[in-house]
């Protein structure tokens, strides 16, 4: 019998012992990272996704994805895909080499990847890091948010406890940008740490090079751009806004969508092995051969089957040809799989987000959050200086505390960059509702009562 694993607790009493039931004393064989799942499920910050844009508008159609919904699938997937390897007998020498692969470590990526995203997306994203530039912070990156969220703002119980308490198991396979905000990814746009949580970083990365990434992040990763690709575009096929149809039977429509997509793609140097011709190829064979069945998408029951079909038969082509590789990148995606995934997720891009009818909506979005941003900092200034910290939300008056004393503290230029990073904390919080209603009661609508309970936590 092979021995339980280190991070098992023991395993129950032996021979002779008392009942656990008996004794009152409880048993808990779960795994390190089994534990984390579960405290990534129970928490306020995973419900709050509930209420946060994936693409459209929380609220807009009961048939489109939030951000809760695309994240129990990237975790679904991502556990499916770490079975998948874990299994494939080539694999073994390599897993061993890589120090194993924890499936529900990646399982547990996969439930956090996305907790750090603000309210209304990417526009959210883009306006809380213009916001925290513009008073001496680093920015705001969602990643780097998902960070902070899961190593110090969310709280499991303990009263001096700091995040989650995850495993560093868990916490490198959250790691999808293994670099901070320095040196050549300064205009990258995308980092995993603030300076204030650079210690755990650098910590839990310990003997990784360079930029290397942990086996369940890679998985992640691909999870979550298999979950855009595939099941986020669900939606918009079904809500007639991608016209796949079309796609699938007119020559000039596929021209026009990918001439303009590979011109957007061509240039990024994440692609830089991508051959476009080959992946435009393939990516046209999938459209026709699965979407030329297709009359039309009416939305009936039948049409629905056929559209999960073909959303089944296009993951397993994109998980297929995945293999392990020792190296600082250790899933092996083939280039031409990649770029086939990235055209399916720029359907979404040239159709949708680039649609005025998403965008005037955004620029509103961005107005809301501008203004409130604005209005808290000034308003958490005028009460420290007031002595009038009462008066604030409750969270946002504790997360400003928070700031004087945690860990990292002293990366803080000066108490400006504190409130700045404190009101950021707090609009990240929040969901599209919760912002728009206050964004309401700071200047002025109606319909508000004292009573509304949300404010209080």
């Amino acid at each position: 019998m092979s021995s339980p694993p280190e991070d098992a607790p023991p395993g129950g009493p032996g021979p002779g012992a008392s009942n656990p039931a008996e004794t009152g004393v409880t048993v808990d064989r779960r795994t390190l990272s089994e534990h984390d799942c579960d405290r990534i499920l129970y928490s306020d910050e995973l419900r709050r996704l509930g209420g946060v844009t994936q693409v459209v508008a929380v609220g807009e159609m009961p048939l489109f994805h939030t951000r809760l919904t695309h994240t129990l699938k990237v975790q679904q997937l991502s556990r499916r895909m770490a079975e998948h390897l874990s299994r494939i007998e080539e694999n073994r020498d390599v897993i061993l080499a890589l120090g194993g692969l924890d499936t529900s470590a990646a399982e547990a990526a996969g439930l956090a990847h996305d907790l750090g995203h603000p309210p209304f997306g990417h526009v959210g994203e883009s306006a809380l890091n213009r916001h925290c530039r513009s008073n001496n912070l680093d920015g705001f990156e969602g990643n780097a948010q998902t960070f902070r969220i899961l190593t110090k703002l969310a709280r499991r119980g303990a009263e001096n406890s700091h995040g989650l308490e995850l495993s560093d198991r868990t916490l490198l396979g959250v790691i999808k940008y293994p670099w901070r905000k320095i040196g050549a990814h300064e205009t990258d746009g995308k980092w995993n740490a603030y300076p204030t949580e650079a210690e755990v970083f650098d910590r839990v990365r310990l003997g990784l090079e360079g930029e290397a990434r942990s086996p369940e992040a890679a998985i992640m990763d691909w999870a979550d751009d298999i979950t855009y690709a595939v099941h986020d575009l669900e939606d918009f096929i079904r809500s007639g806004r991608v016209p796949m149809v079309s796609l699938a039977s007119d020559s000039v429509e596929r021209a026009e969508f990918t001439t303009r997509a590979v011109e957007r793609l061509q240039d990024k140097t994440k692609f830089a092995d991508v051959d476009w011709a080959g992946a435009v190829d393939n990516f046209e064979l999938l459209v026709k051969t699965f979407f030329e069945q297709f009359r039309r998408h009416a939305g009936g029951s039948e049409d629905v089957a056929r559209l999960r079909s073909v959303s089944r038969k296009l993951i397993d082509t994109f998980i297929s040809p995945i293999s392990l590789r020792e190296g600082p990148e250790p899933l092996v995606v083939p280039p031409d799989t990649r770029g086939v995934v990235e055209l399916f997720k720029q359907l979404t891009w040239h159709y949708v987000i680039h649609d005025p009818a998403l965008a005037t909506l955004q620029e509103g979005h961005v107005l809301v959050l501008d203004a409130l941003f604005e209005k808290l900092l000034g308003w958490l200034a005028e009460a420290e200086r007031d002595k009038t910290l009462y008066r604030l939300p409750r969270r946002l008056a504790d997360l400003h505390a928070r700031t004087a004393s945690e860990p990292g503290h002293e990366h803080y230029p000066n108490p400006e960059a504190r409130r700045a990073r404190a009101v950021a904390d707090y609009i990240a919080s929040l969901t599209e509702t919760q912002a728009i209603d206050l964004h309401e009661r700071l200047f002025g609508a109606g319909g508000h009562s004292v009573s509304d309970p949300w404010l209080t936590y």
